[in-house]
């Protein structure tokens, strides 16, 4: 449904040549609600735009359905109003001056041939019950609440039934409470339309509820595109694993290599560790390990678990509400662990360390 192939675009500053985005390659199926994620400056609005037609690339080409919407090697560039796209913005751009009805309309009434009035009735008011607005028809847009407005900019970018729409960090305007309820009933939306949506975010966790498949940008490249679970457990690069969630990391020399169902061996800053898989390395090689604090266990007090190869002690002790965040020294080095609030532990206690084989992560870069 979406092809973008090869994407390069540069800008001129006053530093000279801005190259914000680097050979970007994305394919998008019918359907499917794909994530752009990544820090501010890496490129991934710069992408939606250049999708919009509201940039144009340095070079690349991008599909849209079976129409090549641009292609800089053939010298071709369809105006955003041709593309078959809806767009919901990061400010909503909602007309202050217009009521509900009539920010929903204002798509239908620009388009050629002319939409008859009472289809654009039709689309206006099967829009905004999709979206929950129907009876603020005629309420002045600026009179709606933020969540509304979002509701708003939604209904009138899928009124054009397009088969494509962007959304531009749309809930980012939100306070946290209404952010969260929001995103799932917008993938919910979008879902039961049956829209192709690429979405781009910096918030993780948009990104991992909302998205099937997330690309995770730096410096105007993809470092790691999979689903939110492969991102997550086994990110590629101590960049994606440090953006996506809190993580601990450590650097070690490979021991041994998994065979046959048995683990490999790593000998770490922390202690030795086990793990099952990760890219492939030799006897000898150094490497880095990552490990989510939700993955760090403590023996119980007295346990004789086999899995406990490291001993530490609690340096400090965060309390989060929902969970205990724990540090705890290992040697020179220290590794964070997240508990639940009622555990029994303790600053200076003496701890074991659990850190299952599944759990390790080997960075590939």
């Amino acid at each position: 449904m979406i092809d973008i192939e090869n994407l390069h675009v540069r800008f001129d500053s006053e530093k000279g040549v801005v190259h914000a985005v680097r050979g970007v390659t994305i394919s998008v199926a019918p359907g499917e609600f794909y994530t752009l994620l990544g820090p501010s400056g890496c490129g991934k609005t710069t992408t939606l735009r250049c999708l919009a037609g509201l940039e144009t690339p340095s070079d690349g080409s991008i599909s849209i359905g079976d129409v090549v919407v641009h292609d800089t090697a053939r010298n071709i560039s369809i105006p955003t109003y041709r593309r078959d796209i809806g767009m919901v913005f990061q400010s909503y751009a909602i007309w202050p001056h217009l009521t509900v009805f009539e920010n929903v309309a204002f798509p239908l009434r620009e388009m050629k041939p002319d939409v008859k009035e009472a289809e654009i009735k039709r689309r206006v008011e099967n829009a905004l019950e999709l979206v929950q607005l129907s009876g603020y028809e005629t309420r002045p847009a600026p009179f709606l609440s933020g969540g509304q407005q979002q509701r708003l900019a939604l209904a009138r970018a899928i009124v054009r039934e397009a088969t494509v729409v962007l959304f531009d960090e749309p809930l980012s305007n939100l306070d946290a409470k209404l952010r969260a309820e929001t995103r799932l009933e917008l993938r919910r939306l979008v879902k039961r339309l049956g829209m192709t949506a690429l979405y781009v975010t910096h918030d993780q966790t948009e990104a991992l509820t909302m998205a099937d498949r997330v690309a995770v940008m730096c410096d105007g490249e993809i470092a790691q595109e999979a689903t939110p679970t492969e991102i997550y457990k086994r990110p590629v690069s101590r960049f994606v694993a440090s953006f996506i969630g809190q993580c601990n990391f450590a650097e070690g020399d490979v021991l041994s290599t998994p065979s046959a169902g048995t683990p490999g061996q790593i000998n770490t800053e922390w202690g030795p560790l086990s793990y099952n898989d990760g890219p492939d390395h030799n006897v000898g090689d150094k490497v880095t390990i990552a490990v989510r604090p939700e993955n760090v266990w403590l023996a119980q007090k007295g346990s004789d678990d086999a899995a406990t190869q490291i001993t530490g002690k609690v340096s400090e002790i965060i309390f989060l509400g929902e969970a205990l965040e724990c540090r705890v020294d290992l040697g020179s080095s220290n590794v964070i662990t997240r508990l639940h609030p009622s555990s029994e532990v303790a600053v200076g206690d003496t701890v074991g360390v659990i850190v299952k084989p599944q759990d390790v992560a080997i960075l590939a870069a």
